[in-house]
């Protein structure tokens, strides 16, 4: 999916003050009267009640700052704007208003606050500026900074500030308010909640994501605690929680938000009204970037008619349509709204907002992509200048506008230039990871990944082409690589790890109780919503708690975000780590990208080995192919113990002219690769590559360092052996073989020390592996599976199919005792237990392994999963390293029973005799080779890991 990067910008909404009553009152006395004599009277008309006002004026009068797709305004309450437009072009009140010497310093600076937010609600910043600084000063020279309207006209300058761009100002007062509100209404009044709402949208706009995300719940929780739920102040606050989530890519959540935003302003507002507009034009966006095109469009369109043609909402809108129509590939409907849009932003915001710079980088990108490239160039640099100085070089926003001129001089030709600005791109993309990640859950990771890995897969494209005249570009290309890959799992495990040794009572006190609420959840996936509904549960409501919680848990252990930055690893420090026989290959799958993404997949083979100045770049361009025509074929062969001799020419031939001298490779793959075993390729006239290298299969090349510092270690001697369980049932063929190999491993471990515990048959129970204890070794012999579609199913094995069709981890796991039950739909779920006798990818990652230094999955199937690009694959692979093995050995097919109980009995006598885990499985499968010739024996399981 093509992501638009949307400017988000605030605009101000304002309750219904009391003087605004008294300005409409006056209004209406001196409509139809154009005297200078019935001037006057309106005007002391006004005059005459605001002492009665003044008590009234307090801290329900509030401004609030809203996140509308790329607006800059202000949101109104009560289209204060609107109402007062006849008012303020009496330009003759206003002025007979403000020189009335019967007005207080006092009453100035609250008349100028007033004119000032009318101002500003049609898009006058100049003036409303003006009028705020006045009113200021107004108030501080008459002792008036106790009033409220004087902490509401430092709030309202920070508002304006903010929707001009000028960020550095705008933090200043709307940290002021903040403090001001605090100290003067207490902690909890609702004046609070306002501020906390503005210094969210601020810092969004200053791109603190994490910072801003606790201001919006911190405004929502006050809000709450002030029964307003219903009012237009939370819908705006949880409307800027949607928008900030659509930023970093949590759309289904962000979607959520929004449609409960429109359920409260239907019931304060009209649907029809332009503050409603605006929360309609956000779902919008939200709808265009998850794809449903048609939806957006009816929206965008059934907005444009009732909006003002010159107003900023407009431009916003015609900006969004653009952007959509180009997605949609209607180019011919794409300039014209941007040049207009561009207009209408340049008469009310100038051309040095970043507004204004949004929809310049949009034109200028379109122009790019039409190789327009004479028009594109001024764009786009005229709006990295405009951010440059409104948001700074460390702005998400500079950084896409970088990204945006990098990729135009690409496409143009000029590779130098496109270089310089990729590199300090792709650097401070990084920057972002270790900036926006440590508080977020692995959830949240993942969706924010989504979003910025487009960019890498960009910059792959970009090194992939110009590698032949830049040497330079391959070695970064590779570093970004090993910088972001299997990135979300080491998140996670160094999370883990750091609490474990945190000895802090109650981190791991939260952490215990977080895995609780997995489990929790783990049964409630057993049911529809539907279900859970009759029985009140809320199963949104439980997935939230339990994604709070593990967000806290992840701030508050500081391991990745110290790891992570501080030990950036690269190539050359890998290439020293080799010796003459060793070498590395990373696999990288990549999008290709013309002027966007299309459908077509390239392969690239990173080779890096002892000594060398950059890695070898192998480009496969058949990647369509490779992950179609020939991984079935070569699954085929496999299965019909055929003769391959097309595999190793697609998948190898290209690389290993590469690795001539070689033994030992270190491999880390993606994509497709991830689906076969490369052991098992042979050239038509030559021999299997296990004859030839010993394969290390690695997360990540980088993991090297951990192999090549390991120091050796008593072994803790235990094992824990599960296995041949009683399934109850005929649904699910018994494997008599699992006892016979369990047994003899049993009997091989305690001769040699071991204290070994095992379970087969009832015992062989889901309930007995979730208590398991770390052990040093894991066996577990049984029937696994990987369902790979679960559409138009009503059960996954024991799991909703509704829950299951988003979340492989829930479509992968190993079969226990009783699990017949569940498999044929005999037993029902239960909300007291889990112990189905299914145990699923996403149970087995909350088991005790941390220090598990072995896990085998003695089953079939057990290394597929969902293969998700740069993370590896996910399924039961996934689970046990997040649950902390050390290695796995795995299976890819379904295996033959008597062939594997011969190969784990040889690995196991290897590994007692060796104390090498990946020798003794290699000299395993040659031994397994002299008595079953074909791969599909041999060669079903791999090992992954150190």
């Amino acid at each position: 999916m093509k992501y638009l990067f949307i400017l988000l910008f605030p605009v101000c909404v304002v309750a219904q003050s009391p003087l605004q009553g008294l300005k409409k009152a006056a209004l209406d006395k001196a409509k139809g009267l154009a005297s200078k004599e019935n001037l006057n009277k309106a005007t002391t008309l006004l005059l005459n009640d605001l002492d009665k006002t003044r008590a009234q004026f307090d801290s329900t009068d509030f401004d609030y700052s809203i996140i509308v797709t790329d607006n800059s305004g202000l949101f109104d309450v009560k289209e204060k704007g609107e109402r007062n437009a006849k008012l303020i072009t009496s330009a003759n009140l206003y002025n007979k208003f403000m020189q009335n010497d019967e007005l207080t310093e006092i009453e100035k600076a609250r008349a100028h606050l007033e004119f000032g937010e009318i101002f500003y609600a049609q898009n006058k910043y100049t003036t409303a500026e003006n009028r705020f600084t006045s009113a200021r000063e107004l108030f501080e020279s008459g002792s008036g900074t106790d009033d409220i309207g004087y902490l509401k006209t430092i709030a309202n300058q920070g508002l304006l500030y903010a929707t001009m761009g000028r960020f550095t100002q705008a933090e200043t007062y709307t940290a002021e308010a903040l403090d001001l509100r605090k100290t003067k209404l207490g902690e909890t009044n609702a004046g609070v909640a306002a501020s906390y709402n503005n210094y969210a949208v601020l810092r969004y706009n200053l791109g603190k994501y994490n910072e801003a995300e606790k201001d919006i719940e911190q405004a929502l929780a006050i809000l709450t605690q002030n029964n307003l739920k219903d009012a237009m102040q939370y819908a705006i606050a949880l409307n800027n929680l949607a928008m900030l989530k659509q930023t970093i890519g949590r759309f289904d959540d962000a979607i959520k938000d929004l449609k409960e935003v429109l359920s409260i302003s239907e019931k304060l507002q009209s649907s029809k009204s332009k503050n409603h507009l605006k929360f309609v034009s956000n779902l919008a966006l939200l709808y265009q970037q998850t794809g449903k095109y048609p939806e957006a469009e009816a929206l965008y369109l059934s907005a444009q008619s009732r909006i003002s043609k010159t107003s900023p909402d407009y431009a916003a809108l015609l900006n969004n349509l653009a952007l959509l129509y180009r997605a949609m590939g209607q180019d011919e409907k794409v300039e014209d709204p941007l040049v207009k849009a561009l207009a209408i932003y340049k008469s009310n915001v100038g051309d040095e907002s970043p507004v204004y710079a949004k929809t310049l980088n949009d034109l200028g990108n379109f122009y790019r992509s039409k190789e327009r490239y004479a028009e594109a160039e001024p764009l786009l640099t005229k709006a990295l200048s405009i951010r440059e100085k409104a948001l700074g070089t460390t702005h998400p926003l500079y950084a896409q506008s970088q990204e945006d001129l990098a990729i135009h001089y690409w496409k143009k030709g000029e590779i130098d230039k496109a270089y310089t600005l990729y590199k300090v791109v792709m650097d401070q993309s990084l920057e972002f990871i270790n900036q926006y990640f440590p508080p977020m859950s692995e959830a949240e990771k993942t969706k924010y990944w989504d979003v910025l890995s487009p960019r890498f897969q960009r910059f792959y494209n970009f090194a992939n082409a110009s590698a032949a005249t830049n040497k330079e570009v391959v070695k970064d290309l590779y570093d970004y690589h090993i910088a972001t890959k299997a990135l979300l799992l080491s998140s996670t495990n160094k999370i883990k790890q750091s609490i474990i040794a945190s000895k802090d009572a109650v981190l791991i006190t939260d952490y215990f109780k977080w895995l609780d609420q997995k489990e929790t959840l783990a049964r409630y996936y057993a049911y529809t919503k539907e279900e859970l509904k009759e029985q009140k549960i809320n199963l949104d409501s439980t997935e939230r708690a339990a994604n709070t919680l593990e967000k806290r848990i992840s701030e508050r252990s500081k391991d990745f975000s110290a790891g992570f930055s501080n030990q950036k690893i690269t190539h050359a420090q890998l290439s020293t780590l080799l010796n003459d026989q060793e070498a590395i290959v990373e696999i990288v799958r990549v999008r290709i990208y013309n002027q966007s993404f299309t459908d077509q997949v390239a392969y690239l083979a990173l080779v890096l080995t002892r000594g060398a100045k950059e890695p070898v770049l192998i480009t496969l361009n058949n990647g369509n192919q490779l992950e179609t025509r020939y991984a079935k074929y070569y699954r085929n062969t496999i299965q019909q113990k055929q003769p391959d001799n097309v595999s190793y020419e697609q998948y190898w031939s290209k690389i290993e002219p590469a690795l001539a001298g070689k033994k030992i490779l270190y491999l880390s793959l993606d994509g497709a690769y991830n689906q076969l075993n490369l052991n098992t390729l042979k050239k038509a006239d030559g021999d299997y590559l296990v004859k030839k290298y010993e394969m290390i299969l690695l997360g990540n090349s980088k993991d090297l360092i951990a192999i090549k510092s390991r120091k050796a270690s008593t072994p803790k001697k235990n094992a824990f052996l599960i296995g041949f369980p009683d399934y109850g049932g005929p649904e699910l063929t018994s494997l008599p073989g699992t006892k016979t190999e369990l047994d003899g491993i049993n009997k091989m471990l305690k001769l040699n020390g071991y204290q070994v515990i095992q379970f087969t048959q009832k015992e062989a129970s889901e309930k007995n592996l979730k208590n398991i204890k770390a052990p040093e070794l894991l066996h577990i012999a049984t029937h696994g599976y990987f369902l790979q579609d679960v559409e138009g199913k009503d059960d996954a094995y024991g799991i909703s199919a509704e829950n299951a069709l988003e979340n492989p981890l829930l479509r992968s796991g190993l079969m226990l005792a009783g699990a017949s039950k569940t498999v044929s739909g005999a037993s029902a779920p239960s909300l007291e237990s889990n112990d189905n006798g299914v145990l699923t990818a996403y149970e087995a990652m909350n088991l005790n392994l941390e220090g598990t230094q072995l896990i085998i999955l003695s089953a079939c199937e057990t290394g597929l999963g969902d293969v998700k690009n740069g993370e590896g694959v996910y399924g039961l692979q996934r689970a046990f390293l997040v649950a902390g093995a050390d290695a796995l050995i795995m299976s890819l097919w379904k295996v033959d029973d008597a062939a594997t109980q011969l190969l784990m009995t040889n690995f196991y006598t290897n590994w007692i005799k060796l104390r090498d885990k990946q020798k003794a499985f290699k000299q395993a499968q040659l031994q397994l080779m002299t008595k079953y010739k074909e791969p599909y024996y041999w060669g079903a399981f791999i090992m992954i890991g150190n």
